[in-house]
């Protein structure tokens, strides 16, 4: 597995890379946001990613990425542990968040469960109405033409169309997409209830079906 470990501290830096590469894991860096756009032509399976950076901070190299398409799996390393501030950072785009300090063991621990994740993924063709959704390219079409969809958007349109037919909960939701840990599922539903209402301006009204008020389903 290649990782690339993005964070401006040196000493926290080459720390991560000797660790994982005693570990097994092909692990290279860079010191800020700006380097690691110039390396990722090279492709890692997971980035690792420091927030409060010089020159390009991890926020902006979230959104800069993602709003080119790539869905490189992103673990974000931050000092702040209030759920605001992980759901910020969910929103942006990344996958899963380690709290400073940490062990070396509760990172890698992060990286094989995001990659576990990863792999599941299916290479197949979800259809439903006039849409479809092309698991592999993570991707959303209408008649062909592609939807734009923010990385939470879709990853909401993916777990709902994966269990078509079947109404999941508000909580269901979060913990797929979100991926957010036991302790923080009774986070507030209004930032999913945004993101479902952006995606009924974006696909209808009649794409996404609430049932109950904590249920919703893909007919």
């Amino acid at each position: 597995m290649k990782i690339l470990i993005i964070e401006d501290h040196p000493k926290i830096r080459a720390n991560i890379i000797e660790y994982l590469t005693l570990k097994g894991y092909t692990a290279e860096g860079a010191m800020h946001g700006k380097e690691a756009l110039e390396l990722l032509h090279w492709h890692y399976d997971i980035i690792v990613l420091d927030m409060n950076m010089p020159v390009m901070d991890g926020r902006t190299f979230i959104e800069t990425i993602r709003k080119a398409g790539d869905q490189t799996p992103v673990i974000v390393l931050t000092s702040n542990s209030l759920i605001d501030d992980k759901i910020t950072m969910f929103d942006l785009g990344a996958d899963d968040y380690v709290v400073k300090p940490f062990e070396m063991r509760e990172l890698e621990a992060r990286i094989i469960s995001l990659s576990r994740r990863r792999d599941k993924a299916i290479d197949d063709i979800i259809q439903f109405g006039e849409y479809s959704i092309d698991i592999s390219r993570k991707i959303m079409k209408k008649w062909n033409k592609q939807v734009e969809l923010s990385h939470k958007e879709y990853g909401i349109i993916e777990y709902l169309s994966r269990n078509k037919w079947y109404p999941k909960r508000k909580l269901d939701i979060l913990e797929a997409v979100w991926w957010m840990r036991e302790a923080d599922l009774a986070m507030d539903s209004v930032t999913l209830e945004v993101h479902i209402s952006t995606l009924r301006k974006k696909l209808g009204k009649s794409v996404i079906t609430t049932i109950k008020w904590t249920w919703y389903l893909i007919s």
